[in-house]
This record gives structure tokens, sequence and C-alpha cells, in this order.
């Protein structure tokens, strides 16, 4: 029972690297401010760049663990991000291997992104219950990453900015826990798991979950885009209604970080109650409590709205992860990879969301664009609503005309 525990949370322990990318982002006005010839702009996608090469890193992640296997691609992924994360502490005066680093450092998370899913998925293959639950906690352990190393820059910077990239240091003890104590995948984990997945193969069926799975991933970017970019706007938000200063933006943001935490804890637990009307209901959330955001003239009410919308889009991410984590051992790879890579791509591009819509409709203020991006979070709820309930219907009549036969 130790030895698993201590299995389980060195493997969890990998998801607390996962959103650390943009913790640095209190850094950029301090080196903006360092390289004055470098356009500001430029210094700034040094929070974002990472995550485009987080989708070049789960392609060649893909590629990889056929060739070396799970464990040794992780422990790859793992030593770029330690080694990448702490160059800028040791040599921070020259631009281009700051920017450099920094993309190393998005493409060794993408390596190990996808792979810890799979994993988890391998392990607890035969306890569907309580493979939702560590997957809600995988979630969780990326909050919970990103929140403490989002905090501990922020001390560090008390120093200077560079010194604060010392946080990635982290990425040294995980990866002696995971060395240690993880097994051999191909030994422990792939065997009994290929052989149920070819048995269960079905061209048929992946060519209906094709489809599944490329109109998930369109609709995750569209979401992500959408959530992340509240995050963006949400102190412009407080300021523009005049009920809030900076101070308080970056306490929402630190809410909206608590109820995605919050979330992943419990998914286990939702997902039981909800089943597949889990996203549904957290976008019907979603879109509830960004639009109560907009009307809202009290920084309490706001702080809650973030928080439920934290929560709301953080149970999105686990349950379209445990859908395909069920399918063929084929479908499982596709369906987590177009996950992570319209999540990332989705995360890229937020900021021009905002401009688009903008442009598009019109939109002159803060409070109207969050506002527009409500109610269309809304409309696609109430869509999966009414698509989850037909299917179930659906399917109910098909179990009775079974049992009359």
């Amino acid at each position: 029972m130790y030895m698993e525990k201590l299995r389980l949370y060195s493997l969890l322990s990998v998801a607390l690297l996962i959103s650390s990318g943009p913790a640095i982002a209190a850094n950029i006005p301090a080196i903006a401010k360092e390289f004055t010839y470098i356009d500001p702009t430029h210094v700034g996608l040094l929070t974002t760049i990472p995550s485009l090469f987080v989708v070049l890193g789960v392609l060649i992640g893909n590629r990889l663990e056929l060739w070396i296997g799970k464990k040794k691609t992780i422990l790859i992924g793992l030593g770029l991000v330690f080694l990448s994360g702490i160059v800028p502490a040791l040599k921070h005066d020259i631009f281009s291997l700051l920017f450099f680093s920094r993309c190393v450092f998005g493409l060794g998370i993408g390596l190990f992104n996808r792979l810890i899913i799979q994993m988890i998925s391998n392990l607890y293959q035969n306890d569907p219950r309580k493979r939702a639950k560590v997957i809600g906690m995988e979630s969780s352990f990326e909050g919970l990453g990103g929140i403490c190393l989002t905090l501990l820059v922020g001390q560090l910077l008390k120093i200077n900015w560079h010194t604060s990239f010392f946080v990635y240091a982290l990425a040294l003890p995980i990866f002696l826990a995971f060395f240690f104590f993880i097994p051999d995948d191909k030994k422990q984990f792939e065997n009994k798991h290929t052989a149920q997945k070819i048995t269960i193969s079905d061209r048929s069926n992946d060519r209906g979950t094709y489809r599944v799975v490329i109109v998930f991933g369109i609709l995750l970017f569209v979401i992500v885009t959408i959530f992340i970019n509240y995050n963006i706007e949400l102190t412009p938000l407080i300021l523009e209604k005049n009920i809030g200063n900076a101070t308080n933006g970056s306490n929402m943001i630190a809410f909206i970080g608590l109820g995605a935490f919050i979330a992943g804890f419990v998914f286990g637990k939702v997902f039981q109650f909800l089943k597949g009307y889990t996203m549904p209901t957290s976008l019907l959330l979603l879109g509830v409590f960004m639009y109560v955001a907009t009307i809202s003239e009290s920084i309490l009410l706001t702080t809650l709205c973030s928080m439920v919308i934290g929560f709301s889009f953080r149970s999105i991410m686990p349950y379209l992860l445990h859908t395909f984590t069920q399918q063929t051992s084929k479908m499982e790879k596709l369906g987590t990879t177009v996950v992570l890579v319209a999540y990332n791509i989705g995360a890229t591009l937020s900021p021009y969301e905002g401009l688009f819509l903008s442009r598009l409709l019109h939109v002159d203020n803060v409070q109207s664009l969050i506002f527009t991006n409500s109610i269309f979070i809304l409309m696609i709820s109430i869509v999966g609503l009414v698509i989850v309930f037909v299917k179930g219907q659906r399917n109910k009549e098909q179990r009775i005309q079974v049992e009359k036969q």
C-alpha cells in the first residue's frame, strides 16, 4: 500500500510542472526594463511561447515513446524542463538565449504532458472510478503547481528577476522520484493494456470516434480562448467598472486557480453523479457566472464568480481526458493529443480572441466583451445539454428493445 501511494504521488508530482510556464509572468516588466532594445511584445512572449512548443513536444513525444517507452520519454522531458528552466538564472544577459530556453522549456513539458494521462489510464484500466478520481487529482496538481510556483516567483523577484527562475529546480527532485519509484512502463503497464485494447479494436467505432475527437478539439479550442481571455480581462474589468484595483484583480486570478484546484480533487465524485452531463453542466456554470461577473458591483461577488469559473473550466479538461482514455489505444492517443494541442494553441491565441470579437461585433469595452463571451458559452452549453439528453433517451429505448427481445 505504501509503495502504491509512493508510485502514485511520484507520477502526480510531474503534473506540478505542467502549468508552470506562466509562473514567470511577474518577471516581464523587470526583463523588459533590462532589455530596453527588445520590443516589449517579444519580451511578453516569454510567458506564452512555451505553449506553442508544448504542442511540438506532444507530437514528438508520440513518436519518441514508441522507440524508448513512456518512462524514458518523460524523464527526458523533465530533464529539459530542469535545464532550460534554470538557464536564465545562470546566464541572463543574452535575450536570445533566454528566449531559446523558454522554447525548450515548453518542448520538455510537451514530452510528458500527454504521457502522464496515459500512464494513469494504464495503471487504473480495470477501475474506471479510481481512474476518474486520479485524472481529477492530476488536474489539481497542475493547478497547485501553477499557484505555488507563481507565489514563489513573486517572493524571489524581491531579490532580482533572474533568481526567480530557480523555482524550476523543482524539476530535479521530481525527476529523481519518477526515476526511482515509477516502474518501466513496457514491463508494468503496456503488456496487459495492449492485449485488452487489441481485443476491442473496431474500425467502424474508430471512424465515429475520429469525428467526435475533432469536434471536441474545436470546441475546447473555443472554450480555452474564452476562459483565458477572461483571466486576461478580469483586472481591466474591475478597473473599468471602478469597483476594485489591480491587487483585487490579482487576488481574483488566484481564486480562479483555487476553484480549478478544488475541481480536480472532487472530479471523481462530480463525474460519478453527472456522467455525460458533466461537460454541458460545467459550461452552463461557466457561462452563468461569467455573465454575473459582468453585472456584479461587488468585489466579493466577482471573486466568487471567478472561483466558480475556475472550477467549471477545470471540470471540462479531466472529463475529456477520462472520456478518451476509455477508447482503443489508438483513439486514446489521438484524443488526448488533440485535447492538449487544442488547449495549448487556444491558450496561446487567447489574447487575439478579444481583439477579433471586438472588431467583428464593434465591442468597445471589456464588460461587453465578457458579456458576449458568456452568451456564447451559454449557447454551447444548452446545445450540449440537448444532445446529451437526446442521446440518453435513444440509448434507453435501445436497452428496452433489447430486453423485450
